[in-house]
């Protein structure tokens, strides 16, 4: 039962960012600068990367490639999870 959780853990993981980034994309206000979304996600991308490897050299993955496509991956979801909710309050 572990070995199938371990690895159906990225897919998950992936799943999860890719619908949050998508939603976030769809809602487009009036006050949204189109150049201000764009480095608001490189960004999140970048701050993902160094968490990414942050995650590798603590061990957490079985394979490095996991922490160098899921940080930036997660960095862009909570970049425009963040933009979104700063933009409400």
């Amino acid at each position: 039962m572990k070995e199938f959780v371990l690895a159906a853990l990225p897919w998950i993981l992936v799943g999860l960012a890719v619908a949050i980034i998508c939603v976030g994309l769809n809602e487009k206000d009036a006050e949204t600068n189109e150049k201000e979304r764009q480095q608001h996600i490189a960004l999140g991308l970048s701050l993902g990367l160094l968490w990414g490897v942050a995650l590798n050299h603590c061990g957490l993955w079985e394979n490095h490639a996991l922490g160098l496509a899921l940080g930036p991956l997660w960095g862009m979801a909570l970049a425009v999870v963040l933009e979104n909710h700063h933009k409400k309050r």
